[in-house]
């Protein structure tokens, strides 16, 4: 009896560890499913390859420089920047220009109806047409002394008339000359006030009506507009501002404890949100004297050229300060590394129309390279550019549904549609042969013979019969 209880005893516990260790092996099967799944070669014929825009790069190693990371933002440059102003009190007759617009030195921006300068005009022009009278009246003063002095110098010569009359008719002369003279500084002195108080019209000149044109100082473009068609404006008044945005500031705050690494003329590389993957490059030119006290922080600029205009100003961005050169790395872009279910990926070309994803472990990224620390090696062809194109189509390929962004990022509700059809293909009951280890089938032929075992003890048990005789000694009772 203690013999079947302990034999019932081994199978129970056979038993309990084959179901133990069952899902253990399910889970290894399914982790084995996943990665063979995630492993997967994907086919794309090179038409097909042209129409997605693939485009393969060669891995190579390349030395990362080394340097301070530092939030910035882009800036004008001051002496690229005006403000126009209204010179004088008037109103808006017309606006030739609006927000947003391209100009170009000397354009005309706005056109003013100044009362005060109308009157100067029409001051300057009553005083000029004075002052033309007085000179004409000048000039023939002078044209008569000068014909009488002509004539008593003759008559002197001929000692017909006297000297004194000769005399006469010279200081006349003189004095006809003198007023001649008079009368035509004060024609060109007539439109002084006028052009005294144009002066300080800056890029503004005066028509002949009386009206005032501003023009621009600068080639840019108009950034604000803060004036509409028949408005009055008082002196001073801003109108527009035109920017020049071929270069920019780059303007960021470099905690105390970097100052030792920057210094002027150092290399600076800029990246935004706007534009991902591209960086922009310049030079430190200014470092602020003075640190800030309360955030222990100061200025650092640097100018960038901006000849298609894409960095504005107040735009955020992201500057690094290259103080050094690193160790050569693998590299590979940005654009390349694809976040699938909490994994990096990158897909590697095997062959003209082969595609294999492979899982990578990145390091530093510096502008659009990052460097990879595990899963890639230098000479591997890796899909630099529309290669969440090619996730989609291998996922297509599998039966699977796909969403996601320039960035491989998949949306919630697809990743969650795809790792629950992986979950499901994974946690299947039926489990092909080929696909169990060895041991497993082992495991279950053991579990099958302790069931039998079990099953003939309990059949002799219930007839009284021994499996085998016992050995009884001489000696025994049971001998007598």
């Amino acid at each position: 009896m203690n013999f079947n209880r302990s034999a019932n005893t081994v199978a129970i516990a056979v038993l309990l560890l084959g179901f133990a260790c069952m899902p253990a092996v399910a889970e290894d099967a399914g982790a084995t499913a996943r990665a063979a799944h995630m492993r997967t070669v994907v086919e794309v014929p090179s038409d097909i390859q042209k129409a997605l825009g693939l485009k393969v790069l060669v891995v190579r190693e390349q030395v990362l420089g080394t340097g301070v990371a530092a939030n910035g933002q882009i800036q004008s440059l001051p002496d690229r920047t005006a403000q126009i102003n209204a010179p004088v009190a008037g109103r808006v007759l017309r606006l030739a220009v609006q927000s947003g617009q391209p100009v170009k030195t000397g354009q005309m921006l706005v056109v003013l109806d100044s009362p005060e300068i109308r009157q100067l005009a029409v001051e300057q022009e009553r005083v000029r047409a004075e002052s033309r009278a007085q000179v004409n009246a000048a000039g023939s003063r002078v044209n008569l002394a000068k014909s009488t002095y002509e004539r008593e110098k003759e008559l002197v010569a001929l000692k017909i008339s006297a000297r004194k009359d000769f005399q006469v008719a010279e200081a006349e002369l003189r004095q006809a000359e003198a007023e001649l003279a008079v009368a035509r500084s004060r024609l060109q002195l007539s439109g002084s006030a006028l052009r005294s108080r144009l002066a300080g019209l800056g890029q503004g000149r005066a028509l002949a009506d009386g009206s005032v044109v501003l023009t621009s100082p600068l080639s840019g473009v108009v950034t604000r507009q803060q004036v509409t068609a028949g408005e009055a404006v008082e002196p001073g008044k801003t109108l527009f501002d035109v920017v020049n945005t071929t270069q920019v500031w780059a303007t960021a705050q470099v905690y105390e404890k970097d100052l030792g690494r920057i210094r002027i003329g150092q290399s600076i590389e800029v990246v935004t949100q706007s534009y991902p993957g591209r960086t922009f490059k310049g030079a430190i030119q200014s470092i602020d004297p003075v640190i800030d006290p309360e955030t222990r922080t100061l200025a650092v600029r640097a100018v960038l050229d901006n000849p298609q205009g894409l960095l504005k100003p107040q735009m955020f961005a992201t500057l690094r300060l290259v103080t050094g050169q690193g160790k050569p790395v693998i590299v590979v872009p940005s654009s390349a590394v694809l976040n699938v279910d909490g994994k990096t990926l990158v897909y590697i070309q095997n062959g003209d129309d082969a595609f294999e994803a492979q899982e990578v472990v990145l390091g530093t990224t510096v502008g659009d390279s990052v460097e990879v620390k595990k899963g890639v090696q230098a000479g591997d062809k890796v899909v630099s550019e529309r290669a969440f194109q090619l996730r989609a189509q291998d996922l297509k390929s599998r039966g699977a549904s796909f969403g996601g962004d320039e960035h491989g990022s998949e949306d919630g509700e697809n990743t969650d549609q795809t790792q629950a059809s992986e979950k499901e293909q994974a946690g299947q009951t039926q489990v092909d042969q080929d696909r169990l280890p060895g041991w497993l089938w082992a495991l279950g032929a053991l579990v099958l013979a302790a069931l039998a075992f079990v099953s003939g003890l309990q059949v002799a048990s219930r007839r009284g019969t021994p499996l085998a005789s016992p050995t009884v000694s001489s000696d025994s009772p049971y001998n007598s």
